[in-house]
């Protein structure tokens, strides 16, 4: 009888886990819908703006241009930060739901303590490759040549320089033992007050912009 106790247990439990999988899959493509509408929604848009230049050279469609490639650009880098740090985890294997309720661009839970510090540090590092990824994207597969893709170059990459200024020490600190909950905290306290990243990621963009729209 106990064994029988022990199977239905265990059958419960692989129920369970099966029924577990089927919601994180059906988040998952709801997810990846939203966020797919939303990139193909400011690449459109963006080159609406991009054609829009490049037809009239007035100083108000240059300027809407501009605007295009730097909140285009947040946003899209954003979103690519986020697929980077979801793929790292899941390839590693780590447990990490999407989310039910997601709030801006965060879409997943990394359950830190029921992943291994490997896994932390693939979840990590996959931040980081996406961006720059991105990078290179806009670099090589968009029509350059333009204010508007200087200004969407200049974003991403000046995303890109902060979000390595922030997760580095972070992936270095943990990679060396550091507690990887304890020194996410950490970082955010440091970073909290004194800009340094954003200050850097700023000045980066900058200088591409003007080296990048200097060129158009």
């Amino acid at each position: 009888m106990s064994e029988a106790i022990s199977e239905g247990l265990d059958g419960g439990q692989v129920d369970e886990k099966h029924q577990q999988q089927k919601r994180d899959l059906a988040r998952l493509k709801t997810v990846a819908f939203q966020h797919g509408a939303v990139a193909t929604a400011i690449l459109l848009l963006w080159g609406s703006a991009e054609a829009w230049s490049h037809a009239n050279g007035g100083l108000l469609v240059t300027v809407i241009a501009i605007a295009s490639g730097f909140f285009g650009g947040t946003s899209l880098a954003f979103l690519s930060h986020e697929w980077g740090h979801f793929s790292g985890a899941r390839l590693s294997g780590a447990v990490s739901p999407v989310l039910k309720e997601r709030k801006s661009f965060f879409m997943f839970n990394f359950k830190t303590t029921a992943n291994s510090r490997a896994q932390f540090l693939a979840m990590s590092l996959g931040g980081p490759i996406a961006n720059w990824s991105l990078v290179a994207l806009v670099l090589l597969a968009l029509p350059a040549g333009s204010l508007a893709h200087a200004a969407l170059l200049a974003t991403v990459a000046g995303v890109a320089v902060n979000v390595c200024v922030f997760e580095f020490p972070v992936i270095s600190r943990v990679s060396y033992g550091a507690d990887p909950a304890e020194t996410v905290a950490q970082r955010l306290n440091e970073t909290a007050d004194n800009g340094l990243g954003q200050n850097v990621g700023l000045m980066v963009g900058l200088v591409v912009f003007a080296v990048v729209g200097f060129v158009a």
